[in-house]
């Protein structure tokens, strides 16, 4: 049998004849090592650089792979968790204490007035009003920026209502000017007019003489007042962001009242930050969405006052102008309660009409120096129907013996004959006519201005397709 060991063990029968055991060994062993290296290459040289790497370096990578994998995982978790532990835990004790009642009402008492503000008493004040109006799947919608500091203010005004685009309006007054700019794309629609003075002060003419909805701006003062009359008026405070861009932690005081009459009940929410600063005011109801944002930054002319025309005439004019009798008054009425000077000015007597180009002008029919006006009286000689001149004295009173152009001074004409009729008293300088410029977008209650507006609108739509 082959493989069968002899007696002694020395031999081995290869099938043929009995081979030494150590032979037989040896050459096994050879055989065994060639099978065992069957797709070896030996010595060869392979083309190329083939990038061998022993299989523990292969496990490693995977190793690697799955170490960065929980990493990230884990990353994740934890950075949930901080998110969590941030938005449920560290955020809500950042946010300041609600307020009581008696706190909310103290806080108010401590918030400036109106009359602080024309004062001057509080520094630069701002209040931004931000409405929008939305009925019958039509959005209507204004804003006012009002601006107002010792010796400045600025009125910012705009309205943007469906089927009739937008129109807005920049004011800026100061002691030494008045600029106004009527669009925001027509470069000219910006004017300025030089003064002497106000009568009053910037801020006034914004805040107590402008049509802008300023009471919304001092709404605080009103619910407090409201709640003194009304002790069951709801109440009630809590945390939460104010609802502008900045979303600034805040303390929110709710409650309902009306504004006014026509508009009926409104949600009202105040919001106050950490230091009992007043941030300012969210109004609704179920068409309306107002915010109300107050601040105490600084403020500048607006750059484009720099460039804007100011050969304009003086924003006054004469009420009652229009002569009728032989004798007749007027007084100054100046847009702003501005003054002017008197130099170079005349006291005027004109007709105005539209021209065959649909514009409207004014034609200078009689002029005298309103200094000679003021010494005794100008004479002028209009002719009557008969062709004969008339003796006619213009006379100009400083009522307030100032020395300038104000408002309630008097200008006067006295002629011995009716011949001015249908003529207009007015006052002039070089660079025209004095009048008034109506500067401001209509403000009216969030209800009249939806029946307004939505009817115009809906007047226009009718008439469009009553074309098509």
């Amino acid at each position: 049998m082959v493989g069968e060991i002899s007696p002694d063990g020395n031999f081995v029968w290869n099938g043929t004849e009995w081979m030494p055991k150590d032979a037989v060994t040896a050459n096994q062993q050879i055989v065994d090592e060639s099978s065992n290296n069957v797709f070896q290459l030996g010595g060869q040289e392979l083309a190329g650089d083939v990038d061998w790497k022993p299989v523990t370096d292969k496990s490693d990578e995977g190793g690697k792979g799955k170490i960065i994998a929980m990493s990230v995982v884990g990353m994740l978790i934890l950075s949930a968790l901080g998110w969590v532990l941030y938005a449920f835990v560290i955020d809500p004790m950042l946010f300041p204490d609600p307020y009581s009642k008696t706190k909310f009402v103290s806080v108010v008492d401590d918030q400036p007035t109106v009359d602080e503000i024309i004062a001057g008493e509080e520094g630069p004040w701002s209040c931004n009003v931000d409405m929008k109006i939305e009925e019958e799947g039509m959005t209507i919608r204004t804003n006012y920026a009002m601006y107002a500091s010792s010796d400045t203010a600025r009125l910012f005004s705009e309205i943007s209502v469906p089927f009739g685009g937008s129109y807005t309006s920049d004011v800026w007054i100061d002691e030494e000017k008045i600029a106004w700019k009527l669009s925001e794309d027509d470069n000219s629609n910006k004017s300025l007019v030089t003064i002497s003075s106000l009568d009053t002060s910037p801020s006034e003419e914004i805040l107590r003489n402008s049509s802008a909805p300023v009471d919304l701006c001092f709404l605080h003062h009103q619910i407090v007042e409201s709640m003194d009359e009304n002790p069951s008026q709801k109440f009630s405070s809590d945390q939460e962001r104010f609802p502008d861009e900045d979303g600034v932690r805040a303390v929110k005081v709710e409650t309902k009242m009306e504004i006014n009459d026509e508009d009926g009940e409104m949600n009202i929410e105040v919001y106050f930050d950490g230091d009992d600063n007043l941030l300012g005011t969210k109004i609704s109801n179920q068409s309306l969405e107002c915010l109300v944002t107050l601040s105490s930054s600084s403020f500048s002319q607006p750059s484009w006052v720099s460039s804007a025309d100011s050969e304009k005439p003086m924003l006054l004019d004469l009420g009652f102008n229009n002569i009728w009798t032989s004798q007749h008054t007027s007084l100054v009425e100046s847009q702003f309660n501005a003054t002017y000077s008197m130099e170079g000015t005349k006291i005027v007597i004109y007709d105005s009409e539209y021209n065959d180009e649909g514009e409207y002008t004014m034609d200078i029919m009689y002029e005298v120096s309103l200094e000679d006006a003021m010494n005794g009286g100008a004479l002028i000689q209009p002719t009557n129907w008969n062709n004969e001149p008339v003796n006619c004295t213009l006379n100009y009173t400083d009522s307030d013996s100032d020395g300038l152009i104000s408002s309630g001074d008097r200008v006067s004409v006295d002629c011995e004959e009716d011949v001015l009729n249908g003529g207009i008293l007015g006052i002039a300088d070089e660079n025209g006519i004095a009048q008034k410029v109506n500067m401001e977008v209509p403000w009216l209650s969030p209800l009249f201005t939806i029946v307004a507006l939505l009817g115009a609108a809906m007047l226009v739509s009718r008439r469009e397709n009553i074309a098509n």
